[in-house]
């Protein structure tokens, strides 16, 4: 089982010296770095257990002025190594980044003492009695404190095991079967080209898949996919992974851009949030203000206007309305995180309601459920319904996911168009519509046109009726027929005849879909051996069948063609 595990904590008080001691990898990469002794940018490191668990460390930075990279590192993470120094204790960049990790929705954390080898037990106790107070309000289940020395090795197996029951403990289930990849690295290899690393959610990543950069819409192949250094034919979410990438260049992608497989996920530069701020902030929120967003690894300028309210009091919740000016592609309960770039604070985070608010700001109530967020849409397919929410909705009908009301309002409407005209033409119809009334208990459709379940015309039940509708395009000759009944039928409109070939109406409009396969291929129209190809039948039947189509006035003979009727 593989965990990605991030640190936390004050500059200096030893994040990656601890994360070197577990994985014998020193996650300062930079030269810069080396030489400062401070850590700049994320560094990464790994380790396999004696248990068979891979702990994937990302190693943030702790100085103030790297609080963007941080937040980078940090998100989309299972589990929390907030780093604390025994000597120095709880310092504000810890406080900041524990706000941090609990606005993210982390779900597990370990808490580890370092350089437990400076100071007596009584500070120990002082320190550990100091921070198992700090955490009682966390929104993290938090392992116990882990007193731990570089120098000496004391605690490193035990901070090992204790992460180790994290990973043990932290879900494994996928949030979505919908992948994407934010990025953290960018960077080029000599002979293979392209090279970003992230973290995979979703169903994952294949060699020789198509992806597409959110920010930019350029569309690359995957190459190769490494995972710890070992190559691989496929990625599994919760994966940090490295994408060899061609079709694109290196100055085309940067730190946080967002990779998906396309036509997955709903694209937005909009959406409205849950903002949970922080009880540390020394005003209310509002409005007022320059705002940078951080989702995934991507940070960038926000505007924002609270819902229902003026402004959210520190420690408050509220709903609020998120622009951005570089889309995004989100998922109702993906975490953000919200920071006041002129003070240079943390306001808070949250999850994110609806990822293409319909409504204006002063009548919006956003409370992230499916009927929330499919309200005020009418009929969408299921296909656009997984982009908006990410679920897999079961239609209501067809194809078609709508809310309840939506439904009863459609049925009330169609109700009343059918009382005051007797029936409705099924051609006038929008296609949501024609498969609601061809589905739906409370109508019936007949000779091309929607009546109520129970004003059911009599000559409707004529065993002809059922016969013609079985038989589809390959009908019998009317000749032998009661010719009464035929002609009665065909004034109804309940069949279409030509020389002595009849077609139930339902069936003509049955055809919509290779009519308009038809002329896809042939945009100028198709030819009476196409029409007998198509639909596999004989010149007997294919003659009668296009002069019934032209009668029902989906097709227009021109020439030797059929182009699209005026009721098409």
């Amino acid at each position: 089982m593989m965990a990605i595990i991030a640190t936390a904590g004050h500059v200096d008080h030893g994040k990656s010296s601890l994360v070197t001691a577990i994985t014998g990898t020193d996650p300062d990469r930079l030269a810069e770095e080396k030489r400062r002794g401070l850590t700049i940018d994320l560094g990464f490191a790994h380790a396999t257990t004696s248990h068979g668990n891979v702990l994937s460390f990302i190693d943030v930075p702790g100085h103030s002025d790297f609080i963007r990279t941080m937040i980078s590192g940090v998100s989309g993470v299972n589990i929390a190594l907030l780093v604390v120094d025994a000597f120095e204790g709880w310092k504000p960049q810890t406080e900041e980044h524990f706000g941090i990790l609990n606005v993210l929705g982390i779900q597990h954390g370990v808490i580890a003492l370092t350089k437990c080898d400076k100071v007596d037990d009584a500070t120990l106790r002082d320190r550990e009695t100091y921070i198992s107070q700090r955490i009682t309000s966390s929104s993290i289940s938090w392992s116990p404190i882990v007193r731990t020395s570089v120098v000496t090795g004391e605690g490193i197996q035990d901070l090992i095991q204790q992460l180790e029951n994290s990973v043990l403990r932290t879900s494994s289930e996928v949030a979505s079967d919908r992948t994407r990849l934010f990025i953290d690295r960018v960077f080029t290899i000599k002979g293979s080209g392209t090279v970003v690393t992230g973290t995979v959610e979703g169903n994952g990543f294949h060699i020789g898949s198509d992806i597409m950069v959110v920010r930019t819409g350029e569309v690359a192949r995957i190459r190769n996919i490494h995972i710890h250094g070992a190559e691989q034919q496929h990625s599994l979410s919760g994966q940090r992974c490295a994408l060899n990438l061609s079709g694109i260049e290196v100055e085309q992608l940067q730190r946080g851009d967002a990779l998906v497989t396309n036509n997955q996920w709903h694209i937005t530069t909009v959406f409205d949030a849950r903002l949970d701020t922080l009880s540390s902030l020394q005003r209310p929120v509002s409005h007022r203000g320059s705002f940078m967003l951080h989702v995934g690894t991507n940070a960038q300028s926000a505007s924002i206007r609270v819902i229902g309210a003026s402004t959210i009091a520190p420690g408050e919740s509220q709903a609020i309305r998120v622009r951005v000016a570089e889309p995004l592609a989100l998922s109702p309960s993906d975490r953000f995180l919200l920071r006041d770039t002129g003070s240079n604070v943390t306001i808070g985070g949250g999850v994110i309601l609806d990822v293409d608010p319909r409504q204006r700001l002063s009548r919006s109530q956003p409370n992230g459920t499916t009927d929330s967020q499919l309200e005020h849409r009418g009929f969408i397919t299921v296909e656009e319904a997984l982009r908006l929410t990410g679920l897999h909705l079961t239609p209501r009908f067809g194809r078609w996911v709508c809310t309840e009301t939506a439904y009863q309002q459609t049925v009330d409407v169609l109700s009343s168009r059918i009382s005051a005209s007797g029936s409705i033409d099924v051609s006038l119809l929008s296609e949501a519509e024609r498969d609601l009334v061809l589905e739906g208990k409370e109508f019936v459709v007949a000779d091309g046109h929607v009546r109520r379940a129970d004003t059911v015309d009599p000559l409707l039940q004529h065993p002809y009726v059922e016969m013609f509708r079985r038989a589809g395009v390959q009908t019998p000759e009317t000749k032998t027929l009661d010719r009464n009944i035929i002609r009665l039928l065909v004034n109804k409109g309940i069949i279409f005849e030509h020389d002595f070939i009849a077609f139930h109406v339902d069936v003509l409009h049955s055809l919509r879909p290779q009519l308009g396969e038809l002329w896809t291929s042939s945009p100028d129209g198709f030819t009476m051996s196409q029409l007998r190809e198509a639909l596999n039948i004989t010149r007997k039947h294919a003659l009668p069948l296009a002069v019934c189509l032209d009668k029902v006035g989906f097709t227009k003979r021109q020439d030797d063609v059929r182009i699209p009727g005026p009721r098409w």
